[in-house]
């Protein structure tokens, strides 16, 4: 287990190897714990797209189902890799979220405990960037 937290460098490493910290560690396990919610989250937006169920289907509602379908799994294969563009997808698919969730609660629904979800999320990646940084910059 221990094996999937260490990140590997992305090609030859030259010059001083810097230690795996525990915040590094901590980022990692954090991105794969991410990667699964949003691939378990686009698998229901593509479920969602299969079997939209009984209710009225709007313009807006598909094309938000079909946005976040394609983004989240490309979000978490990204964070699984511990890639800097899976967090920039990630980021763009919670503030997405965030936003339609705010701005168009007739359509999606209120859905304030996903809002929860995303912006303590949010906080905790801020959170552990900043110690890893700190770190690094020791």
């Amino acid at each position: 287990m221990l094996h999937l937290l260490r990140p590997k460098p992305p090609g030859p490493v030259t010059g001083e190897d810097k230690p795996v910290t525990d915040w590094t560690q901590n980022l990692v396990l954090f991105f794969r714990v991410l990667a699964l919610f949003q691939i378990a989250r686009g698998l229901v937006h593509w479920g969602l797209l299969i079997h939209p169920g009984d209710g009225p289907l709007t313009v807006e509602y598909l094309a938000a189902n079909i946005y976040f379908a394609v983004l989240d799994p490309v979000a978490g294969v990204g964070l699984w890799l511990t890639s800097s563009w899976g967090a920039v997808l990630w980021l763009l698919a919670a503030v997405s979220q965030i936003a339609i969730s705010i701005g168009f609660p007739e359509i999606f629904g209120e859905l304030w405990p996903l809002i929860a979800v995303e912006m303590v999320a949010i906080a905790v990646y801020i959170f552990l960037t900043w110690e890893v940084a700190k770190v690094a910059d020791e």
